[in-house]
């Protein structure tokens, strides 16, 4: 098989104790890359280990394939995540904007209609997604309901210190927890976990992070991720095309030029001219 799924064998041998369960899940997944992308998604409280357990599910995915397992491909600007993965293929990503989401919530939702776009639109790509979010239910329903091949929840058990503990859903365990928000606004993981061909994990995710990537370097990614929420970006192309319809304006009063003629002509609906020699008529 080729790079797109899971060859006969690993190409290395992953370093760190799996749980067997898990490990046969993300066969599974791989086994089908071949024919479209994989979408795992991750949530939990902060601290509980979700950044962690990314690193760890994909670098399993670079051991199995033998694909590219880079900081580069860790985002939390879905902006340039969507410029990469809409021009490649083949791509372990992670998107990780738990601590980021709440900050902004135009920006959250900017970000989830990128996600959205590419899920509809890139099928062919054959990338490895894992999505690192507080909790499942802040997702469009479009992608976890349609999108998600498997949530991993993560908690710290009930003295709040149990680090890289789990429950692995499946879709149909998806499915249940989505019902059961839905109508009663409860998450219950461990039961959709159990019912629905998932499990309640007893080896925990070591903390595998700090060997395998450069911490201090993705700390600082993170912090100008933070950093940057609330610039305003500049649209080059937004500003040349309001630079030519302020031109139109000026055509149209002088000339007496047909509005509707020179919308057409210029590709853009003869309200926007209309609004904007308005906005531009002194009172």
């Amino acid at each position: 098989m080729n790079m797109t799924g899971m060859k006969s064998k690993p190409v290395k041998e992953f370093p760190f104790k799996i749980d067997p369960r898990l490990k046969s899940k993300l066969d599974i997944l791989a086994s089908t890359l071949d024919k479209r992308d994989v979408w795992i998604l991750i949530d939990g409280d902060e601290g509980t280990g979700k950044t962690n357990t990314a690193s760890f599910i994909l670098y399993y995915f670079h051991c199995l394939t033998g694909r590219e397992f880079t900081l580069d491909r860790f985002y939390f600007d879905s902006d340039a995540m969507f410029d990469w993965v809409k021009c490649n293929s083949h791509g372990l990503i992670n998107w990780d904007e738990a601590c980021l989401g709440g900050l902004s919530t135009e920006w959250w939702s900017k970000s989830q209609m990128n996600l959205l776009k590419f899920a509809m639109t890139g099928r062919k790509k054959h990338h490895v997604f894992v999505l690192c979010v507080p909790r499942f239910n802040k997702l469009k329903e479009d992608l976890r309901k349609d999108r998600i091949h498997a949530l991993i929840h993560m908690d710290l058990g009930r003295k709040g210190d149990d680090y890289g503990h789990f429950q692995y859903l499946t879709r149909r365990g998806i499915k249940s927890l989505n019902r059961a928000w839905e109508k009663n606004k409860m998450k219950p993981y461990a039961r959709c976990a159990k019912k629905y061909g998932g499990f309640f994990c007893n080896i925990r995710i070591p903390f595998v992070f700090p060997k395998i990537l450069d911490e201090e370097v993705y700390e600082k990614k993170k912090d100008e991720a933070i950093e940057s929420i609330g610039e305003k970006k500049v649209d080059k192309h937004k500003e040349k095309l309001q630079e030519i319809l302020a031109q139109d304006i000026e055509l149209i009063k002088k000339f007496n030029i047909n509005a509707k003629e020179l919308a057409e002509f210029r590709g853009v609906n003869s309200r926007t001219l209309y609004k904007r020699a308005k906005a531009r008529t002194p009172s």
